[in-house]
């Protein structure tokens, strides 16, 4: 647009943005705000859905899924980890339609290596067993090395290039030495844990941070432990890895799909699984794992809570463009109806409006890409999701042009429509037009949509906030105040947790420390095993913490009946357990004391013997229900956590971290609260729930700004009205009356709309909760604190339109 007529319209449309910089302000920074969101929602999606459409012929890439049975009936959500071993073999050997294929084992690896100068580095790598035709499945191309030649050699490692550079601080190390300690599985009498020296062999690119396989190292399967390892996890309900595939031409993920589960149920049942058990595997396209492959509920929540906020926010702050600049259009007839007694036709008006709805766009697009830049740490960190491409780009460039032009489009339109209604002759005689009936419900409705918008945010902020704190107080039967703990990397050997163990008791502010798999509560792995009481059933009982002496009586778990020894020697001898309450109920004892040194019957193992029962414990997380538990006591323990009952928690979790880091090299321990330790179990929900509340901070400050503008326009429209009124006797409460029954009806058709979707949509929030938030019926309380606080935004904004409404000067507002 370089001709004068166009020239002329852009500097008209900096003199409306500099004649009243306050709401171009609020309308600029609403638009900038919805488009941030909008350009990280659409990165978001980018890497959620196409992060994998760079791989070779990635339409034809196939990973494998697997699930089964769980207690208490139904299935287990799909997992990426399946029995790789003999589902690979069995593919093979009855000609699957498919071509290359690899595997993907994941070990735990600690790497030690000197670099140039002499220095010791350690490095905890992210480490896959792969078959060699991963680079022909994922197009790897090494950067310096022979990569086939590393996966086939029993002494070669692949590195990345950030794997390089932790150890060597170079990714020049072809042939330099790695000392390697690995958590193997070698088959029976072989130790788990091997210490060997690899030589770096290759060296390749770090795969992209959204795709399908995520590494810092990569090695064969034909070195001894490797292949042991394979072997010695080969059974078809072990789900232990990642395959991957390469579709023949023809074949569908379905076909090979069907025939793995096939070869699945061909399988004989293993001892020990309880009668109705079921596996299931199923093929899926590589391209599809993002909103349809294991994990994909949490992501499409996370995807649609996103995608609800950007969509809310645009929409909100839209409508107050929309309605702001109405309101300063209808003060504009004069100059409107002097263009058309000049001959503005109707196209040339319409152009003028969208020049300067495009100017208010095009600041607020620059502002909105220069956010979403400068916010894109904050929701990664919100998110937990690393962006993979820049969100400054010429791709999110040309999108927000284009959401922009859109903008200015959508907002011109009403404008138009406005200044077409004007009547030269009667605006340039000082008589003011409306917009019309039509307008003015028109208005009415969008301020209805941002208050229906604010009520919903609102709710769902409430309910997911009130959810949260409700799980974090849930009941667990553990003390957690002034407790801390740590992980222990996977190498670590009884000897080394008894040494620590040892250090932290004589520290002068411990009062307890104990070892055990995990922390109470926080749930990073399930293990059920079916026992069953004098002539009883089978059940299934939740197993698997083993405790070493005092770790009771840190968490101050209540004994009921029984009691265990000092050092836990004579219960381990006797094969002894520990039942909470609701064990003892589901195994038929009639009381605590009643199942004192009974034997307990097992469908596989050594029968076991209890000791002691103490009060009822939650390991379970809030969205399954409470499992009768098992705890053995056990002497001594390598891997797992340590957990310490502390006088000066703050100082001991620095000190635990320290020493855990000092005694074993490269563990990269970092200590925590057991309170924090148990949050990162609902850390998903608490991410949503953070998202929630900042959108219906911003929805809510849209919708005060939108019946700001609605107030505005209605003292304009009806402040002759109002100033006939107190001529006629009318006091402060009948011109405040007269307003605020507007307000009151846009106010209300807004809860009406919102308020019964908002209670849908809470209720089926936590319909997928065991323990609810005590919310009122279908939400009542919620959904009236929501009413309550859109009452005091509402309040809040019109306060000063009616100040102002009250103050009204009779000649002032008779002259217009």
């Amino acid at each position: 647009m370089t001709s004068p007529t166009s020239l002329t319209l852009w500097r008209s449309a900096w003199r409306q943005l500099r004649a009243e910089p306050g709401p171009a302000v609020l309308v600029i920074a609403g638009l900038a705000l919805g488009l941030a969101l909008t350009l990280l929602t659409v990165a978001f999606m980018r890497d959620l859905l196409w992060a994998d459409t760079r791989l070779p012929e990635a339409e034809r890439l196939v990973t494998f899924e697997f699930r089964a049975s769980e207690p208490g009936g139904g299935m287990t959500d799909w997992w990426s980890d399946v029995p790789t071993t003999p589902l690979a073999r069995a593919l093979r050997d009855t000609g699957a339609p498919v071509a290359q294929m690899t595997r993907a084992l994941p070990i735990a690896m600690l790497a030690s290596a000197v670099d140039a100068r002499g220095v010791q580095h350690h490095a905890r790598l992210s480490t896959l067993l792969v078959d060699p035709d991963i680079e022909a499945l994922f197009g790897l191309q090494p950067l310096a090395g022979d990569l086939r030649a590393a996966l086939a050699s029993p002494d070669g490692v692949v590195l990345t290039e950030h794997g390089a550079n932790q150890l060597f601080g170079a990714t020049d190390v072809v042939g330099r030495p790695v000392a390697v300690t690995a958590d193997l599985d070698g088959g029976p009498g072989q130790p788990r844990t091997v210490k060997i020296t690899l030589t770096v062999m290759a060296v390749v690119r770090a795969p992209r941070p959204n795709g399908v396989l995520a590494y810092d190292a990569l090695a064969g399967f034909n070195a001894p432990a490797a292949k042991a390892h394979a072997e010695n996890e080969a059974s078809w309900t072990m789900a232990n890895g990642h395959l991957y595939a390469r579709l023949q031409p023809g074949a569908s993920a379905a076909q090979v799909g069907a025939l793995a589960q096939r070869l699945m149920d061909q399988q004989p049942p293993l001892d020990g699984m309880p009668p109705g058990f079921r596996t299931e595997l199923r093929a899926l396209g590589v391209l599809e794992r993002g909103l349809h492959g294991s994990g994909s509920t949490q992501r499409r929540l996370q995807l649609a809570s996103l995608a609800a906020a950007a969509a809310g926010v645009l929409a909100l702050a839209v409508i107050n463009f929309i309605n702001l600049w109405s309101v300063r259009t209808l003060r504009r007839q004069r100059e409107i109806g002097l263009r058309k007694s000049l001959g503005a036709s109707a196209v040339a008006l319409g152009l003028q409006f969208f020049i300067e709805a495009l100017a208010v766009a095009g600041i607020a697009g620059v502002a909105g890409l220069l956010l979403a830049w400068w916010g894109t740490p904050a929701v990664s960190a919100l998110m937990q999701h690393r962006f993979d491409a820049p969100v400054l780009s010429p791709a999110t460039a040309a999108l927000t042009a284009g959401l922009c032009l859109a903008i200015a489009a959508c907002s011109a339109l009403p404008l138009t429509s406005i200044a077409l209604r004007v009547r030269p002759a009667e605006s340039l005689a000082g008589r003011s037009h409306s917009e019309g009936e039509a307008g003015r419900w028109l208005r009415r409705a969008m301020t209805v949509v941002q208050f229906a918008a604010a009520a919903m945010f609102a709710a769902m902020a409430f309910t997911v906030a009130w959810q949260t704190q409700h799980v974090a107080a849930m009941p667990r039967g553990f003390e957690v105040e002034n407790r801390v703990a740590v992980d222990l990397p996977p190498e670590t050997t009884p000897a080394q947790t008894q040494a620590l163990l040892a250090r932290i008791r004589s520290w002068p502010e411990v009062i307890a420390v104990a070892a055990s798999p995990d922390v109470p509560g926080r749930e990073y792995g399930k293990h059920f095993s079916r026992f069953s009481g004098p002539g009883g059933p089978l059940i299934e009982v939740r197993a698997g913490m083993a405790f070493t002496p005092g770790w009771l009586q840190l968490y101050g778990v209540q004994l009921l009946a029984g009691r265990l020894s000092a050092d836990h020697r004579a219960e381990v001898a006797q094969h002894a357990v520990v039942l909470d309450r609701r064990a003892v109920r589901a195994l038929g004892f009639a009381s605590p004391e009643a199942a004192i040194g009974q034997r307990l019957g097992v469908d596989h193992g050594q029968p076991a013997t209890v000791v002691a029962v103490i009060d009822d414990v939650r390991v379970e997380g809030p969205r399954e229900a409470p499992m009768p538990h098992l705890l053995m006591p056990v002497v001594e323990r390598g891997s797992g956590v340590i957990s310490v009952h502390s006088r000066q928690p703050a100082d001991t979790r620095g000190k635990l971290a320290t020493l855990v880091n000092e005694t074993l090299p490269g563990a990269q321990a970092q200590a925590a609260t057991v309170r924090e330790q148990q949050a990162r179990v609902v850390a998903d929900d608490a991410r949503i729930a953070r998202l929630i509340a900042i959108t219906s901070v911003f929805a809510l400050g849209l919708a005060a700004v939108g019946i700001y503008a609605l107030a505005a326009y209605t003292l304009r429209r009806r402040e002759r009205e109002i100033v006939l009124r107190k001529l006629h006797g009318a006091g402060a409460a009948a011109v405040a009356g007269l307003l605020l029954k507007e307000f009151l009806s846009v106010l209300t058709a807004a809860c009406l709309v919102a308020l019964p979707i908002a209670a849908w949509l809470t209720q089926r929030y936590l319909g997928g909760f065991v323990e609810r938030a005590p919310v009122g019926p279908y939400s009542a309380w919620v959904l009236l604190a929501s009413v309550a606080l859109l009452t005091l935004v509402a309040a809040l904004a019109v306060a000063r339109h009616l100040r102002a409404a009250l103050a009204l000067r009779p000649l002032q507002a008779l002259h217009g």
